[in-house]
């Protein structure tokens, strides 16, 4: 291991990403939380489409949330099937390092 990594382990860990999903479920909870304020002090005098403001940042914010979820069950089956191939892969090489030290050893013939 370099010295970097041990002296800077959370060096890469500082990014985040913003992408649409996450700004759709932002602006639907600052819809619900504006249109709570402007009634509670009340500069809304209630006409339907006032009204009906929670109910679209509702909507956006689980619609946002059910996105960004299946990309994150996505994610996690896709780190599974390349934990499976790894897995796989080091049976196989242990298989190989067993027969090597099987020959080397004399006790495993192998044919040319």
């Amino acid at each position: 291991m370099s010295k970097s990594k041990i002296i800077y382990p959370m060096k890469k860990r500082g990014k985040i990403k913003i992408d649409f999903w996450d700004i759709l479920i932002l602006f639907g909870a600052l819809a619900i939380l504006t249109w709570a304020l402007m009634k509670a002090f009340r500069m809304i005098h209630t006409p339907a489409w006032v009204e009906m403001i929670p109910y679209f940042g509702g909507a956006f914010s689980i619609i946002g949330g059910t996105y960004k979820l299946g990309k994150i069950i996505k994610g996690i089956e896709e780190t599974e099937q390349k934990v499976d191939k790894l897995i796989t892969i080091e049976k196989r090489f242990s298989k190989v390092e067993t027969e090597h030290k099987l020959a080397m050893g004399g006790k495993l013939k192998i044919k040319h």
